[in-house]
């Protein structure tokens, strides 16, 4: 049987080996746990500084890129000040270029007037005497140009009657055009061209002294009113004292005045027109004269009459008169009709100037 004492001293070893483990545990436990918690402090603090980093590099790169920001809208501000100083300086610029051109332009012509005036002061008077003198050219011409040959006529004693504009609708390839012109003219298609007999009885009805009625014509002295009323010439009576309705057989000389961009309506009406009215009254009648237009090829005009041996006795030509001595050069030329010559600078040229 088992005493007291070895139950004490089983109760009593018991709790001590309990006290024992307890004490060697806590102090082994303990040591893993601080060293866990350090570590994962240690850890947290390496994270904060790094995520103070970032965002300090990143405060950095903001205020950075805000910086540079204003610098090119400082730039883009001085730039865009310079660009309008510099734009209003062209500006002003231009404008004055504009004014001294103007100016320029306006002394020319002044300087040019008083040199005609004297030239002709110093020229034998009344050179175009005794002729009276018809214009026609087509509506898109130089007007400027043209201003000057009137010039010309005017101040040289010839009788200016004014300028026949010829229009697009001259044309007698167009069906409308045609179907006009033989109602006007009470034609029959089918017998007669109505090209030809719109021509005969325009050149019949400018020149002076002709047959106001023939078999193939018939009446000649209202065809210019018949064909303005169709829109396809239009009279221009500046500085000149006849009307239209007086204007029929009162030339004895006739200009034809084109340019490089209108050569379908030289080809298709004005040459038909220029060999009718030689057929009519032969060599000398007038002139035919080319206006320069830039990036054109020269001596269309020109040269259509130059290359016919009909045309080229029949009228004078002239290729350039854009400055003043080819027009004071076109004056003696007209003023020798009716002999004829051909001058300018194109190699179809006899000479540059009437000598």
């Amino acid at each position: 049987m088992i005493n007291l004492r070895y139950h004490i001293v089983s109760v009593v070893a018991v709790f001590l080996a309990l006290g024992i483990g307890l004490a060697l545990g806590s102090t082994f436990v303990d040591s893993i746990l601080v060293n866990e918690l350090e570590d994962q402090v240690n850890e947290f603090k390496l994270d904060r500084d790094e995520a103070i980093r970032i965002k300090e590099q990143a405060v950095a790169e903001k205020n950075s890129s805000q910086e540079d920001n204003e610098v090119l809208q400082a730039e883009g501000v001085e730039q865009r000040e310079r660009h309008d100083e510099q734009l209003q300086d062209v500006r002003t610029s231009s404008k004055q270029e504009i004014a001294a051109i103007r100016d320029q332009s306006e002394m020319d012509r002044s300087t040019n007037n008083l040199l005609l005036n004297s030239i002709e002061n110093l020229m034998a008077r009344g050179r175009l005497e005794g002729t009276s003198w018809v214009m026609l050219a087509p509506t898109g011409v130089d007007r400027l140009v043209m201003s000057e040959i009137r010039e010309i006529l005017t101040r040289s004693d010839g009788e200016y009657l004014g300028t026949l504009w010829v229009r697009p609708a001259m044309n007698f390839e167009d069906p409308e055009t045609l179907s006009a012109l033989t109602e006007v003219f009470s034609l029959e298609s089918e017998s007669v061209a109505v090209s030809e007999v719109t021509v005969a009885r325009l050149a019949a009805s400018l020149l002076t002294d002709d047959e106001a009625t023939n078999d193939e014509t018939g009446p000649t002295n209202d065809v210019i009113s018949r064909l303005s009323d169709l829109g396809l010439l239009r009279f221009d009576r500046y500085q000149s004292a006849v009307t239209i309705d007086e204007l029929s057989n009162s030339a004895n000389r006739i200009i034809f005045v084109n340019d490089p961009e209108h050569t379908d309506l030289h080809q298709g009406f004005m040459v038909p027109l220029i060999e009718e009215i030689t057929n009519r009254r032969g060599n000398g009648v007038g002139a035919v004269i080319e206006l320069q237009i830039e990036d054109s090829t020269r001596g269309q005009v020109v040269d259509r009459i130059r290359n016919d041996s009909d045309l080229a006795k029949g009228w004078s030509t002239f290729d350039d008169v854009d400055s003043l001595e080819d027009r004071l050069g076109l004056l003696v030329g007209l003023s020798r009709l009716p002999a004829v010559g051909h001058y300018g600078e194109l190699p179809t040229a006899e000479e540059r100037f009437p000598r």
